[in-house]
């Protein structure tokens, strides 16, 4: 009985093999009849993940609908700067083509674009707006930072783990694997969070291109409708605009993936955000009554009594089916109360306006300060809700791990 018990473990085990030697072999040819600039070297770890998307065949399918969306505007921008288009499928690999995705270590948006990095390329980030969840703006960023990796690497593979672990660490990297600048050589000493990026661009770029074969079939996403740009110059709320003419809360926050805390803040140039092509005639129209739901002088505020009287605003919105009309709200009591900070070792000015959930300018304003550079030691005053003063005061005796926690809440 043992001997035939083994006999069968042994069959099924040569029949399990030979099935996954198949396959190895058919995600290689099909691998080799994709015309790229980037290699495409097999491996083990690319079979784990081309198998994971064929065990979610709804994400698949899903996934596939939204580069139907992203793509074409994707390859628009790499190929302005002259970089291979099929980079495009390293935002699957990495994100999942969502903007709002967001890892540990804060790097977020369809590229998961690190602060680093976006700093490098002038990506605002701020309070109430973080550009690297803005498709078209962190795939501009994109493309010139892969264009300035590959004049260092001079191969798109390493300009991918770069990309990954920073260029500091896969130098690194080169030297623990004998000065090799061939990715698998490297690829053991690559730190654990980043050294699956390259496997799973490859992946990506198989399911991407041969998911038919495999009867996956996609859908469409909800994004996908025509939409129209309007540019918006004052402050103003989600609230607001999807109550005046009724456009969903949720897909006013998926068209415009950048603005964090659902408000368009006050800017020189304005914010352009996207409206379902039905609205943008309909918002123009009522442009000047949505305003006006606010008092004239508030772009003019700072920007916290600017939040308060957005709150009091929205309460006072008017349907839009019967009548839009001007209003004027009186402006809310002046409830802030200071506190101080002590800078600390190590301390930027972007990282406690956020921590304060202020903005860089008002920090600047209310300290005279003519840089953003803060020293050691130094004390800050700022102003904040007095309801939470408490809750404020408290970030004094943060150690960095609870900060950068706190950096992450939004």
């Amino acid at each position: 009985m043992k001997i035939k018990l083994s006999i069968l473990f042994l069959f099924i085990s040569i029949e399990l093999f030979a099935q996954q030697k198949g396959s190895e072999e058919l995600y290689i040819s099909r691998l080799a009849t994709l015309k790229s600039p980037i290699e495409l070297s097999y491996h083990a770890e690319v079979r784990k993940y081309i198998d994971a998307y064929l065990e979610s065949p709804e994400k698949t399918r899903e996934l596939i609908g939204l580069s139907k969306y992203y793509f074409p505007m994707i390859e628009r921008t790499l190929r302005s700067k002259n970089i291979p288009t099929d980079l495009k499928y390293l935002a699957v690999a990495i994100s999942e083509l969502n903007p709002s995705s967001q890892n540990s270590s804060g790097a977020t948006g369809i590229w998961m674009m690190s602060y680093n990095v976006s700093k490098m390329y002038k990506v605002k980030i701020n309070s109430y707006v973080d550009e690297r969840r803005d498709p078209l703006k962190s795939s501009i960023a994109l493309a010139s930072h892969f264009k300035d990796l590959f004049s260092i690497y001079k191969q798109w593979t390493l300009s991918i783990a770069a990309y990954g672990c920073s260029p500091v660490m896969l130098n690194k990297c080169i030297r623990m694997g004998g000065n090799s600048l061939y990715f698998w050589d490297i690829y053991p000493y690559i730190p654990e969070s980043t050294k699956d990026l390259y496997p799973r661009f490859i992946a990506a770029m198989y399911i991407m291109n041969f998911y038919r074969e495999h009867g996956i079939k996609p859908v469409n996403p909800e994004l996908f409708i025509e939409t129209d740009s309007v540019l918006v110059n004052r402050w103003l709320s989600f609230q607001q605009i999807s109550t005046t003419i009724e456009i969903p809360l949720d897909q006013l926050r998926k068209l415009n993936p950048s603005f964090k805390k659902d408000i368009i803040p006050y800017n020189i140039d304005g914010y352009w955000i996207k409206l379902p092509k039905n609205k943008g005639r309909q918002f123009a129209q009522l442009k000047d009554s949505l305003y006006s739901i606010l008092p004239k002088s508030t772009e003019f505020a700072p920007i916290a009594i600017q939040q308060d009287l957005i709150d009091s605003a929205e309460k006072k919105v008017v349907d839009s089916k019967k009548s839009i009309q001007s209003s004027t709200i009186e402006q809310k009591k002046f409830d802030k109360k200071k506190v101080t900070y002590l800078v600390k070792k190590g301390d930027v000015i972007n990282d406690v306006s956020d921590w304060f959930d202020v903005s860089v300018f008002e920090i600047k304003s209310w300290n005279k300060l003519k840089s953003s550079q803060l020293n050691k030691g130094q004390k800050l005053m700022i102003w904040v809700k007095a309801s939470k003063t408490g809750y404020y005061k408290r970030i004094n005796g943060m150690n960095a791990k609870q900060k950068k926690k706190l950096k992450n809440k939004d």
